[in-house]
């Protein structure tokens, strides 16, 4: 039973922006545990690269490019899905664009652009998979899962990111809102915020901002990527059946120590 419980097989799970980093590692953790992964990024070429390297390791997992602030391409997407598969049970919401820039070196146009991929891009994205999900969420313990990943800079200003702080705050409420109205589904909606891990995000902050960042944090470490998959599986999974509408911080317990 406690291995069952977090076994995927015959679920499809799609990871957004998942050819690096977070994504890359959470898609890997939850191929690991039987799902069938659709690695997702906008370059098709990158995404059949991942996905094969998951097939050599014995893994189940395909390449599909999609650029979430584009909405026919997200159409595109779901009528992949439902056409392949005829069915979704598991959206990691990961795509991101993430500037790094001063406020007032942030022009109206990278603004809208931003809006469009990290509000627009995950609005449209659960709103294809739940329309998915609740035809084959019905009856099952755990349902159809959406999990939007965020960041702890959605709660603490950082200097030079402030429209990814500023959009990753607003998953907190689309999240709650998504869960209120889709829990009649069977889909549940939860959200993700990782704290500084060891990927190419933190590489930004330099040496001396990696280390300050470390001094700061409890468990004195960054995370590794794999550990935000695992937040993932639980959600995703039986485990997490009667989870929804919350927010998980994976920091090392950073938040508690710079308040």
């Amino acid at each position: 039973m406690p291995r069952q419980i977090f076994d995927l097989s015959g679920r499809v799970a799609l990871v957004t922006g998942s050819t690096m980093g977070l994504g890359v590692a959470t898609a890997r953790v939850l191929a690991e545990h039987g799902a069938h992964v659709v690695i997702s990024s906008r370059k098709q070429d990158a995404c059949d690269a991942v996905a094969a390297g998951f097939r050599d390791q014995g893994l189940s997992a395909e390449g599909r490019a999609c650029n979430i602030g584009d909405g026919a391409a997200i159409e595109a997407m779901y009528q992949h899905l439902a056409a392949q598969h005829g069915r979704l049970d598991i959206l990691v919401n990961n795509a991101v664009l993430s500037p790094w820039r001063t406020i007032l070196d942030t022009d109206p146009g990278l603004l809208k652009k931003a809006l469009e991929v990290n509000v627009g891009g995950y609005w449209q994205m659960s709103v294809g998979a739940v329309q998915l999900m609740r035809q084959a969420a019905m009856g099952k313990a755990s349902g159809g899962s959406i999990v939007n990943i965020s960041s702890t800079a959605a709660r603490h200003a950082t200097p030079m990111l402030a429209l990814y702080s500023t959009f990753k705050a607003s998953l907190d409420g689309m999240t709650r809102a998504f869960a209120l109205e889709f829990g009649q589904f069977g889909v549940r909606v939860n959200t993700v915020l990782p704290g500084l891990f060891d990927t190419t995000l933190a590489d930004a902050f330099g040496d001396e901002g990696k280390q300050r960042a470390i001094a700061q944090t409890p468990l004195g470490r960054l995370g590794e990527p794999r550990e935000i998959g695992y937040a993932v599986l639980y959600l995703a999974s039986d485990a997490g059946a009667y989870v929804t509408g919350t927010s998980l911080v994976i920091d090392g317990g950073r938040t508690v120590s710079i308040g």
